[in-house]
């Protein structure tokens, strides 16, 4: 069975350093066990089963009888590939045409590999109980608390396939994906255990701070007083304009990020996060816990990096544009690529390598954010840590890195898990450590200035922007292409309206397109 399903519907886009041991494993999905045992219950008369798509071979692909459609669902007995072992890559919560689809199709048809489509339990979960579907149950994990159960699971897959890897495609499923590959034995030969500390920003950064790194000093704070205490003594008072930053422990993007200038905007803050949901959970788990931080000045990067058993390689560094609109102080507008030829951008990939070292991140794909800063007095760069993220960039960047470096991250993680396949695929010993850019290229993101019920669509605006020069692709979200439906201002990166690519050659003609598009945003829609 190949899983689809529209990411945008979704949208869900003990020891800490524990390698997998049974008392170090912390499972630390969000639903009361007893719940999950309810569900497991209610899904019991449907068995949780291995959904494998294979190869897709010469023969297939030559056949007379076989259709495209039929290329994307072959279904046939392993034992038909000359008895030979299937490599097979595991991918969780793969919904998306440009990440997870797009792993399954090239892994297939490039490499020569077997895909096993996986569901996490939060998206099982929430496809049962939101969406009301019952076809995805077969495709769940097995229950890791079990070891009857995960045997049965095993026991089903055919004798020759060998699976070489997992990849996460959710935020939501990180948690699981570890424990699965535990449970799998892949760990650690290819698998990289159980870490809490990858996923809770406090502890992630404590773990990168006892590596020797440079990070921001926080607290993970209970109370409202330990928030005021922690902060007065980074310079946060009444009326001060100090800054500091308020946030999850687990969180994705900048949801509920914010940056508090003064004693009131911190107490607003706290309060808002303190018992609310935690990200990619039910309603049963809440924030117990809110983090406070010292505020980074400089500039911030994310640097796609792929690890193939401790060898580190950044697939792309982007460099962000984040603004304070809407009353929201880090609102996307743009993510640029640059190349790792700058002494900052080679700065800000050792620091992550590192970073990732010290978290014992040896496999996979990782989407990490610094800020760096350059002091105007003696030049030095300091670089500390944002968050790591053990997925990939959600943004479809493919094309554009395609087009300006001449490879993306996610024929990279194909590369790292599967190898060269007859001439076929990206030789991982070719792609250099550091990406160097042969164009320019961002990924815009549209920011709303206006809320309300659309009342105009402004097309003159929208064509306008679509032929800048430097304008590859343009996309404006189909709920905004609606007379009548409502717009919110955007404040994150789940509030935006679109997105355009933007690739150029020309340092200047790029720069005033980028500086045009940020313009005629404010004007793409009038509201009531």
């Amino acid at each position: 069975m190949q899983l689809s399903l529209n990411t945008n519907t979704i949208n869900l886009l003990h020891d800490i350093r524990g390698g997998g041991d049974d008392d170090t494993i912390d499972n630390d999905n969000d639903v009361a066990k007893d719940a999950m045992d309810e569900l497991r219950k209610q899904w019991s008369s449907i068995q949780a089963t291995p959904s494998i798509s294979y190869p897709v071979t010469k023969d297939d692909m030559f056949s007379d009888q076989n259709t495209l459609a039929d290329l994307d669902n072959i279904q046939k007995p392993t034992t038909e590939v000359e008895g030979k072992r299937t490599k097979a890559i595991i991918i969780m919560d793969g919904f998306s045409p440009y990440h997870g689809e797009y792993l399954s199709h090239a892994a297939r048809h490039v490499y020569g590999a077997a895909v096993i489509h996986i569901l996490s339990d939060f998206m099982t979960r929430f496809l049962y109980q939101v969406e009301g579907q019952t076809n995805h149950l077969s495709s769940r994990m097995p229950n890791l608390d079990s070891a009857e159960d995960v045997e049965k699971w095993m026991s089903l897959l055919p004798s020759n396939i060998e699976i070489v890897g997992i990849y996460c495609e959710s935020d939501s499923g990180l948690n699981d994906a570890e424990r699965l590959g535990v449970a799998f034995g892949l760990y650690p030969h290819c698998h990289d255990g159980v870490n809490k500390a990858r996923r809770d920003k406090y502890l992630m950064n404590q773990v990168v701070g006892n590596a020797g790194l440079d990070v921001v000093k926080q607290q993970s704070c209970e109370t409202l007083e330990e928030a005021e205490d922690f902060a007065r003594s980074l310079g946060l008072f009444e009326d001060s304009s100090t800054l500091v930053v308020v946030k999850p422990l687990r969180g994705v993007a900048s949801d509920d990020v914010h940056l508090c200038s003064n004693l009131p905007s911190l107490r607003k803050a706290f309060t808002k996060i303190l018992h609310s949901p935690v990200f990619g959970s039910s309603t049963a788990a809440k924030h117990e816990k809110v983090l406070v931080q010292e505020f980074a000045k400089g500039f911030e990067f994310a640097v796609d990096v792929l690890c193939r058993d401790g060898e580190r390689k950044a697939a792309a560094i982007w460099k962000y544009d984040k603004r304070a609109v809407n009353g929201a102080p880090f609102v996307y507008h743009s993510t640029q690529l640059v190349s790792g030829e700058g002494e900052v951008e080679q700065e800000v990939c050792n620091y992550i390598f590192k970073a990732l070292e010290s978290l014992d991140i040896r496999w996979g794909l990782s989407h990490v954010e610094v800020i760096a800063e350059t002091s105007p007095d003696t030049g030095k760069i300091r670089v500390r840590l944002v968050e790591v993220n053990c997925r990939q960039h959600n943004t479809n960047f493919c094309p554009l890195c395609d087009a300006c470096i001449g490879y993306n991250a996610m024929d990279m993680v194909l590369s790292a898990y599967l190898g060269y396949n007859d001439g076929q695929g990206l030789p991982w010993d070719e792609v250099p450590t550091l990406p160097k850019t042969r164009a320019l290229g961002a990924i815009v993101h549209f920011v709303s200035h206006v809320e309300g019920k659309i009342a105009r669509i402004r097309y003159d605006i929208l064509e306008e922007m679509e032929e800048l020069t430097s304008v590859m692709d343009f996309f404006v979200y189909p709920q905004f292409m609606e007379v009548g439906n409502n717009i919110k201002k955007t404040v994150d990166i789940r509030s935006d309206t679109g997105w355009a690519h933007l690739m150029n050659d020309d340092a200047d003609e790029f720069q005033r397109d980028y500086d045009i598009l940020v313009e005629l945003m404010e004007k793409m829609f009038e509201v009531e």
